[in-house]
């Protein structure tokens, strides 16, 4: 038996950092970002497109805004931080092999140009103006630390007025009413007062310098009452987005730069954290056509903004909307939509990038060893290969992410984009790997069922309503299915665990799990192509190796019947009719079982008596005593859950 960890790479642990690049990290990290990234023809692409687009808006003169979109896994933020450091001239960057076309393309213009460079991280923002220009304000802070910070906070108008009034009045009484503040018992308590160069001196501070939130606090508390939204808690208010805009255009052009161009990472992945909150969304969604849409005509060099998508806004708050207000919100979007480029990445560049960075043969041999597996694979039934390949799959994508599948693959992308913000598919891959280092063996296929776990395990969902059913399925999974899957071995969960993976027993439970733990997955994200329509014979084929008949062809009817058995004591599995039906689980809050087992003591002769007095009561009992009053309870509990259990108390 030869183990795959023989013929390619896997490590003994996973990292917290493998494969996850923040964009601010990626930048100043030049070589380490650059070491690791594949640069596929897709993605070169993608590097021109970006850079054409960036021309289009320096000839116009206008700013324009591009969606960069693309699935957990496909390298957003390594796509902005790579074209960061080609706008920066970095030479290593300039000469990757696959970017030579990309960057010769545009060497004529690029030329001489010099850009202003900001990167953004927007998960944890306020607000729009507070995540993008006081990021700015932070970042041009480092770059030119004697150049005069951008007039973007609203305190910034507070003191010129209070320049004026001071010039009016005299420093005498200015400050003899400014200490006023410090001495009535106001909110900033008895502190030292304020006299000429401490003023200066908290004029000239940085935004979040204490002293200079407390000169803030003071003057509205004396002289400009009208400023009360200057200060929030430990952050001063910024102007509206629109305004900060056109004072950063004019910033970065009196810094000598020809362009600001704006990486806006995790921008649509924060909204989409706010999803339940509509009037946040809406109040910060539509801010984004101000990177596009100026009211003022005064930026005097463009703004080019590049932001980071996973998935259309829609799907994401569509959920927690209905009717006309779901309407008037995709109208929004797609007034949104319709103004911003679009640069997508591809799903099948994760492919390539899975093959270079963690299935890389150790030497030729090893190579040559699993090219031979790998034709033994593809001699399986047409029926296994059609549902392992999808429908948007081939033989050569199914190589390169071989002992995945590309049903496994496009499975991995859905709930990550679904339940995953921080691990992306290719650390949920070598993840896997790890986990199965010392049992994989060459010829094996990775079964979708295994990422149950792993996609359901300590990051938090998107949505509250995907966080409630992920939460819904572990606790079937956990309460009922577990231990009826371990019974059916007669051992308990731990003793199972203990077995050696090639035990009959162990290897009869790893099966049905995983079966179990596709139908889970299912029910999560039942658009994904692979999980739609599940029957027994896609269930085989999804798990390929884990259920083995001794008959070939016959693996379907064996998933029939050990899912009949499962549906006869779980009553959330549903089995279809006929030879080939449709087997799927319903996720719900309700505890069915619980409630039938209450139902049993309801089941009495006084019970009964009254039940046949009752108009059609007669009718009712002898089409229960026809079955078992477990089976048409637990009927009435599917169809009519929560008026069960009102009835019940």
């Amino acid at each position: 038996m030869t183990l795959l960890s023989e013929l390619i790479d896997i490590p003994e642990q996973v990292h917290k950092g493998d494969f996850v690049l923040r964009l601010t990290e990626g930048v100043g990290r030049a070589d380490e970002t650059l070491d690791s990234y594949v640069v596929t023809p897709q993605l070169a692409r993608c590097f021109n497109d970006a850079l054409g687009f960036i021309r289009g808006a320096l000839q116009a003169r206008s700013s324009k805004a591009a969606y960069l979109h693309g699935s957990f896994g496909s390298g957003k933020s390594h796509f902005m931080a790579v074209l960061h450091l080609l706008l920066q001239g970095n030479a290593r960057a300039r000469a990757l092999p696959e970017l030579a076309g990309a960057v010769q393309a545009h060497d004529d213009w690029m030329h001489g140009q010099r850009f202003l460079l900001v990167p953004y991280h927007m998960i944890g923002a306020r607000s729009m103006e507070s995540a993008i220009l006081g990021r700015y304000a932070e970042h041009v802070g480092r770059l030119h630390p004697n150049a005069p910070a951008p007039a973007v906070y609203q305190a910034a108008r507070l003191f010129e007025d209070a320049r004026r009034l001071r010039q009016r009045m005299g420093d005498a009484a200015f400050f003899d009413g400014l200490n006023a503040a410090a001495t009535g018992g106001s909110e900033w308590g008895a502190l030292d007062v304020w006299d000429a160069p401490h003023f200066e001196a908290a004029l000239a501070a940085p935004p979040t310098d204490a002293e200079r939130l407390r000169l803030v606090g003071a003057l509205v508390e004396t002289y400009f009452s009208s400023y009360r939204d200057v200060a929030r808690g430990s952050e001063e208010a910024f102007v509206p987005l629109d305004e900060g805009l056109s004072i950063i255009s004019a910033h970065a052009q009196g810094l000598g730069y020809d362009a600001l161009i704006l990486f806006l990472d995790e921008l649509i992945l924060w909204l989409a954290s706010h999803a339940a909150d509509l009037q946040f969304v809406n109040r910060e969604g539509q801010k984004l056509v101000k990177l596009t849409e100026a009211e003022r005509a005064d930026r005097p060099i463009p703004i080019v903004s590049f932001v980071a998508r996973q998935r259309d806004l829609r799907e994401l708050v569509g959920t927690h909307i209905t009717g006309a207000e779901q309407l008037a919100f995709s109208d929004v979007l797609r007034h949104w939509e319709d103004r911003f480029h679009l640069i997508t990445l591809e799903d099948r560049n994760l492919a390539a990038i899975a093959e270079r960075r963690l299935l890389r043969p150790k030497d030729a041999a090893a190579r040559q060893r699993i090219d031979a597996a790998f034709r033994d694979t593809e001699k399986v039934g047409d029926s296994v290969r059609g549902v392992l390949l999808t429908s948007t799959g081939d033989p050569a994508l199914f190589r390169q992410v071989y002992p995945f599948s590309p049903a496994f693959v496009q499975t991995l992308v859905a709930v990550s984009s679904a339940l995953q913000r921080e691990r992306t598919a290719l650390k949920v891959m070598l993840e896997l790997l790890v986990q199965q280092r010392a049992s994989l063996r060459l010829g094996d296929i990775v079964p979708v069922g295994d990422l149950f776990d792993l996609v359901t395990d300590g990051d938090e969902a998107f949505s509250d309503v995907m966080r409630l059913n992920v939460e819904n399925a572990l606790q079937l999974y956990r309460r009922k299915l577990l231990p009826l899957l371990a019974r059916r071995q007669k051992a308990g969960v731990d003793e199972l665990e203990r077995l050696a993976d090639d035990d009959p027993r162990r290897r009869a439970f790893r099966a049905e799990d995983r079966l179990v733990k596709t139908l889970l997955l299912s029910a999560l994200v039942p658009e994904v192509e692979a999980l739609r329509g599940l029957t027994p014979a896609r269930l085989a084929a999804l798990n390929h190796g884990s259920i083995r008949s001794p008959i070939p062809g016959q693996e379907g009817q064996m998933v029939l019947k050990r899912c009949q058995d499962l549906a006869a004591e779980v009553g959330e599995i549903r089995v279809g009719e006929g030879v080939d039906p449709t087997i799927a689980v319903q996720i719900s809050g309700v505890d069915v079982e619980g409630v039938v087992q209450k139902a049993q003591n309801h089941d009495s002769v006084g019970e009964r008596r009254r039940e046949e007095r009752s108009a059609g009561g007669a009718r009712r009992l002898r089409a229960r005593d026809a079955g078992p009053l477990h089976e048409g309870a637990r009927e009435r509990m599917r169809r009519y859950p929560f008026y069960t259990m009102n009835r019940l108390g």
